[in-house]
């Protein structure tokens, strides 16, 4: 297949899967012509990294023409980054590195060649474990030999155990049938890898736990994109409604005790969302986007409705080469990314 046929295909391929695209500017001649209009590939419609990509599309229009292609996610922000459509876009680095070896389920042998790193962005996905409480699991490495729910879309739990070689008997299954499946034992824990906090229900006591420091190193040395992460805490119970005339009544039972908020676990495991950009994008915008993606990491989460995890290290990312202009805009900020990761 020639390449100006690989461009065509994957631009069909990618507009299939869009939710949504701002009118653009003019096309792009070609995958590595920079298009007069930036068009950033999201994430969809109030997801986390669906705000995230709303937010910054709207700090990165200050001096330029910008907008915002609402996606299904990592896999159609690719190919449209690879074909030309956008130039810049929100992807998982689990993705992006099997779209730059050539095993992207998009276009399965082709290489996606034009995909640049610029920042991290958030986790695309967290992994901690829920055991009952008292079942003397207390970590990873407890869970050899035990059976361990997944929920069905989870791609990342399977892969990180693998890392630590640790064998357990998987099995997919709703979140919503966790609290039965451990009521009749018929599962030792759940792994949970969702952004959304997770909690089983009261009347079922249970401890939950990361990976450690060390465990988080091993994973992240075996697959790219994978670094530590905040482990998303339930919200807090809310307190019981004070009744007026127990203040009273001698006779009335006591108040009932106000429930702690959860407290803050160790950072896990997390796979990292990053933003990447195609080859074309000219190198002071992507010096510029580089820029708000780290300088207003904090203020960014926090309108996404994202938790705060630890600090970005760009170099975490093993997956693809950098833009130049996001070189530049890490140099500012005391971070020399090696030469021979730069393209």
């Amino acid at each position: 297949m020639m390449p100006s046929s690989r461009a065509l295909f994957l631009a069909g391929l990618a507009a299939a899967c869009l939710l949504g695209l701002a009118t653009p500017g003019a096309q792009a001649q070609g995958a590595t012509a920079a298009p007069r209009e930036i068009i950033v590939a999201t994430a969809p419609v109030n997801s986390p990294l669906g705000r995230w990509g709303g937010v910054f599309v709207e700090r990165l229009k200050a001096n330029q023409p910008v907008s915002e292609a609402i996606t299904a996610g990592p896999l159609p922000n690719v190919a449209l980054l690879q074909s030309g459509r956008v130039a810049i876009g929100l992807v998982s680095l689990d993705v992006a590195a099997a779209a730059w070896g050539g095993t992207s389920p998009m276009a399965p042998g082709m290489k996606f060649d034009h995909l640049r790193a610029l920042a991290p962005v958030a986790p695309a996905a967290v992994l901690r474990f829920v055991v009952p409480a008292g079942s003397g699991i207390t970590g990873a490495s407890g869970l050899a030999g035990k059976r361990v729910a997944l929920t069905t879309d989870d791609t990342l739990t399977e892969p990180m155990l693998k890392a630590l070689d640790i064998k357990a008997t998987l099995r997919r299954l709703p979140l919503a049938e966790v609290a039965k499946q451990f009521a009749d034992k018929k599962i030792d824990a759940v792994a949970v890898t969702g952004l959304e906090p997770f909690a089983l229900p009261p009347a079922q006591p249970a401890v939950t736990f990361g990976l450690t420091a060390a465990e988080i190193a091993t994973v992240a040395g075996a697959l790219p994109g994978v670094a530590a992460a905040t482990v998303p805490l339930p919200p807090t119970p809310p307190a019981p409604a004070a009744d007026p005339a127990a203040a009273t009544d001698p006779a009335a039972p006591p108040p009932a005790a106000v429930a702690l908020p959860p407290q803050p676990l160790p950072p896990s495991a997390g796979m990292w969302t990053w933003l990447v950009a195609t080859d074309a994008l000219p190198e002071d915008v992507a010096r510029r986007a580089t820029e708000i993606a780290v300088g207003e990491a904090a203020p960014l989460a926090a309108t996404a409705g994202l938790e705060a995890s630890p600090a970005l290290d760009p170099l975490t990312n093993r997956a693809l080469p950098f833009h130049r202009g996001a070189a530049t805009a890490w140099a500012a900020h005391g971070v020399t990314v090696p030469a021979d990761q730069v393209r």
